[in-house]
């Protein structure tokens, strides 16, 4: 199972929740395990430490599934820069699914 790192909007997005375990979800069902900041981050309340927590989980990971939204994100953009420096593999969640299910039907033939 290929791990990859949940990124999208927060701090703006009043649907954060539902997006986020939406997406989880659907990474889930495509054979992916996700690190979900929205989970990981429970119980944290100031922004600075869950980057700090968001920073130490995405160092951990190769790729990333960023959450397609409208809002703006200061972490969401944090996160893609150190993505993108680590050169991380970077793909929305739609992508990710999209790429599975391809492999999946590939092997099916």
């Amino acid at each position: 199972m290929k791990k990859v790192y949940l990124s999208g909007a927060i701090s703006n997005n009043p649907n954060y929740k539902a997006d986020f375990m939406a997406a989880d979800k659907k990474l889930l069902d495509a054979g992916y395990a996700a690190a979900n900041p929205v989970i990981f981050c429970d119980g944290l309340t100031d922004w600075n430490d869950c980057m700090r927590k968001c920073m130490r989980i995405l160092s951990k990971h190769t790729a990333v599934a960023v959450i397609d939204t409208p809002h703006q994100s200061r972490g969401k953009d944090l996160e893609l820069e150190i993505a993108r420096a680590l050169n991380m593999e970077i793909k929305t969640v739609d992508e990710w699914v999209k790429n599975e299910n391809k492999h999946d039907n590939r092997n099916r033939k």
